[in-house]
């Protein structure tokens, strides 16, 4: 770097590190209720700072108290004035990472052990131990003065003999209803210093990993006080939802330091595209980091990730012809479950022994490599680098995406980057054998990743055949792109090949069969067609919600506008991706018909989402080669859709099973 650029790299940071220490002056109180709170009907909030504890009582879903055979939510069950509580254990934990140096009240509000005498509990803060007997029937609300310790961070332990009821095995502590913490110093308070050194090495290392892929000084700067910036309105507004995620973010902007000195050393041979490719895998890795911290951080619970690790595990040991219970609104029972995208994960068990971050990570890893995907597809369609940057930072947070990774739905976003890859190599691929042969090859991949994923990849490759079969009915023929005879070839034996050697398994056949012998049971179900219409056409432009949350409005909005650019340019060069796009919109319409006859379909917005962004990428790429005004526009629109995603994002994993 020039020396200027090493003086405002210093300016930046020592300014940054003062908003830091003037956000540590916001005074922190902060309480979590225990079991629940009765009026936000959140839960388990304060699971990232308590170790030994159990779960909440009670429990989430329970028996209705007027009708046993129903069941009911955890609030719906509670007596006038009876609050929720969770037991602590015998030996318990409670750490507040990075509140600030200076004196704090901790409060506490617990009963003791059902026994005729009160329940005696030793709570150690640093070197002082307090000895407290607290009553079996009576809530008593405790109140600590205490200080922070030298790195800033509030710990407590409360050591309790333990009670074993009969026909309990847990070992139980305290029945706990309250947590609170508030500062009660006054003046200059002194912050966390190890905080803000994760945060300092968090800040360097993207600043290097960004200097490494891209050749823009201001914008590596901007990048960095942009990042500075946010870290010190969290540190002032949510101060412990950072602290406690600090340490981690260092070692997540480390391995993105790693991987972006790895991708300059394999592209620094390169020539006139070096620039270009660099860039996008800087997309890349921030994609990849941004997945990935929606399911780091402490804060985040999932309910299938644990699912897939043992899937995976199950793939491990040879059983390839698994399956799966489907939920009530598919039809329930079995149902055949796809090992496609386990398999791209399996090598990785060599280095991972842990199988839950494997597979979180590996598919956050998986689905950032369609950022790439749609910049080649852009590039190779002669639409020009800015809409291949621009169409690939669009999905840099994808909402559906971010979803199914708070949940845990790895599978079907493990297997996009499969149906991605088959999709990008029809639109832009060749006649050859070789194009031929490896469309082959990713098409029987993608129908073996997911079932929704199948569903999705089957229809799109049904509406480009009837896109291609309308073209050859008129006489069109595209030397350079995969004609009617050779889809139909593709999608023949790709399915074939499929079908005669996995879905002809005894065990799916039978499962199969005893579905269609019990189709016609039951009451009738789905939904009318204009309402299938209208719930659809308003979700592509975020006025209603494909899954949890509405997809950003302007990207619809652009996709939309983008794809009838597309349809008047009659570019030679992009008739490849006209026509890959026109099978999305198609394959959607073929999977949403399956709401005619069932109550759940396929989750249509993850599969069409590459498609949105592709379109969009376009019309942004047409706009900025027009001007200086233009370009503004298009950083702000891009800058609304990615703001969008992180918000969404943001509150997906604050509230997913929280609420």
């Amino acid at each position: 770097m020039k020396r200027t650029s090493w003086i405002n790299l210093a300016v930046a940071l020592l300014c940054i590190g003062v908003l830091w220490i003037a956000a540590y002056q916001v005074p922190l109180h902060a309480s979590w209720a225990i079991g629940g709170d009765v009026t936000t009907h959140r839960r388990m909030d304060e699971d990232a700072f308590i170790r030994g504890i159990h779960a909440s009582e009670p429990p989430t879903r329970t028996a209705c108290i007027d009708d046993p055979n129903q069941t009911c939510w955890w609030w719906q069950v509670l007596a006038p004035g009876e609050r929720p509580y969770r037991w602590s254990a015998a030996q318990t934990q409670i750490r507040l990472p990075g509140v600030g140096g200076g004196a704090y009240r901790v409060t506490l509000s617990m009963r003791g052990q059902p026994a005729a005498q009160p329940t005696l509990s030793t709570w150690q803060i640093g070197d002082v131990a307090l000895q407290v007997a607290l009553p079996p029937n009576q809530v008593r609300r405790l109140h600590i003065l205490t200080p922070a310790d030298a790195a800033g961070n509030m710990e407590l332990h409360l050591n309790t003999p333990p009670f074993h009821p009969a026909g309990d095995p847990r070992e139980l502590g305290l029945v706990w209803y309250e947590l609170g913490i508030a500062r009660l110093s006054t003046g200059l308070q002194q912050p966390a210093w190890p905080v803000l050194g994760w945060l300092s090495l968090s800040l360097v290392a993207l600043y290097a990993g960004a200097h490494l892929l891209t050749s823009s000084p201001r914008l590596n700067l901007g990048w960095l006080w942009g990042m500075g910036v946010a870290a010190g309105l969290a540190l002032a507004l949510a101060r412990l939802a950072i602290s406690s995620f600090a340490p981690t973010l260092a070692g997540m902007a480390g391995v993105a330091l790693l991987l972006a000195g790895v991708g300059w050393l394999a592209t620094r041979h390169l020539a006139t595209q070096r620039v270009f490719v660099r860039q996008v895998l800087a997309l890349t890795i921030l994609a990849l980091a941004l997945r990935s911290a929606g399911m780091l951080h402490p804060h985040a619970r999932y309910s299938d990730s644990m699912f897939h690790a043992n899937k995976l595990f199950a793939l491990s040991l040879g059983n390839v012809f698994q399956t799966a219970g489907l939920p009530s609104e598919a039809g329930g029972g079995m149902a055949p479950y796809p090992t496609g995208m386990y398999l791209l994960l399996l090598p990785g068990q060599v280095l991972v022994e842990d199988r839950l971050p494997l597979v979180q990570i590996g598919t956050a890893a998986l689905d950032s490599l369609v950022v790439p995907g749609i910049a080649l597809l852009l590039v190779a369609s002669g639409l020009g680098q800015a809409a291949a940057l621009l169409g690939a930072a669009c999905y840099l947070l994808p909402i559906p995406v971010l979803e199914s990774l708070s949940v845990g739905e790895l599978a079907n976003v493990g297997g996009q980057i499969i149906a991605f890859g088959f999709v990008a190599l029809v639109v832009v691929g060749g006649r050859q054998t070789p194009h031929l042969t490896a469309a082959i090859g990713l098409l029987s991949a993608g129908l073996l990743a997911h079932s929704g994923v199948t569903l999705s990849l089957g229809a799109w490759t049904a509406g480009l055949w009837g896109l291609a079969l309308l073209r050859w009915l008129r006489g069109k023929r595209d030397p350079g792109l995969i004609g009617l005879p050779q889809l139909s070839l593709v999608a023949s034996v790709g399915l074939g090949l499929v079908l005669l050697t996995y879905y002809s398994a005894p065990v799916y056949l039978n499962g199969m069969l005893e579905r269609v012998g019990t189709s016609g049971a039951g009451e009738p179900s789905g939904r009318p067609l204009s309402a299938i219409i209208a719930w659809t056409a308003g979700s592509i432009v975020g006025l209603q919600a494909p899954g949890g949350h509405p997809l950003p409005p302007l990207l619809g909005v652009l996709a939309v506008a983008g794809l009838g650019w597309l349809g008047w340019s009659r570019e030679a060069q992009a008739t490849g991706l006209r026509m890959g796009l026109g099978a999305f919109w198609i394959g959607v319409g073929l999977t949403q018909a399956i709401l005619l006859v069932a109550d759940q379909g396929v989750r249509w917005a993850l599969f069409l989402y590459p498609g949105l962004c592709l379109s969009a990428g376009a019309l942004l790429g047409v706009l900025w080669q027009r001007g200086r005004t233009e370009r503004l526009a298009v950083c702000a629109m891009l800058a609304i859709i990615v703001g969008y995603g992180a918000m969404i994002g943001i509150v997906q994993v604050r509230d997913y099973l929280h609420t």
